[in-house]
């Protein structure tokens, strides 16, 4: 198996496994390979965690600004946020 193969059979992996749809087909077979993939997997579910806070932050952002603001202002502060 070639290197370009190598690597896009790890990022196939990557990506279902972090999706947990985790289909089964490709797995790692070496011990190199299971440190790998618990490596992948353990900063891929903390950069998804990163995100979702990030995202809840700007949703309480947002909700505390429409709370303080009348339609016309929405909008504007609303894009000013983003």
């Amino acid at each position: 198996m070639t290197n370009s193969r190598k690597a896009v059979t790890v990022i196939y992996f990557s990506f279902t496994s972090l999706s947990t749809v985790g289909f089964g087909d490709y797995y790692p077979q070496t011990d190199e390979e299971r440190l790998l993939a618990a490596v992948i997997l353990l900063f891929g579910n903390m950069i998804f965690s990163l995100v979702m806070e990030l995202f809840l932050e700007i949703l309480n952002e947002w909700k505390e600004l429409e709370n303080d603001l009348d339609e016309g202002d929405q909008l504007s502060k609303f894009f000013g946020l983003i």
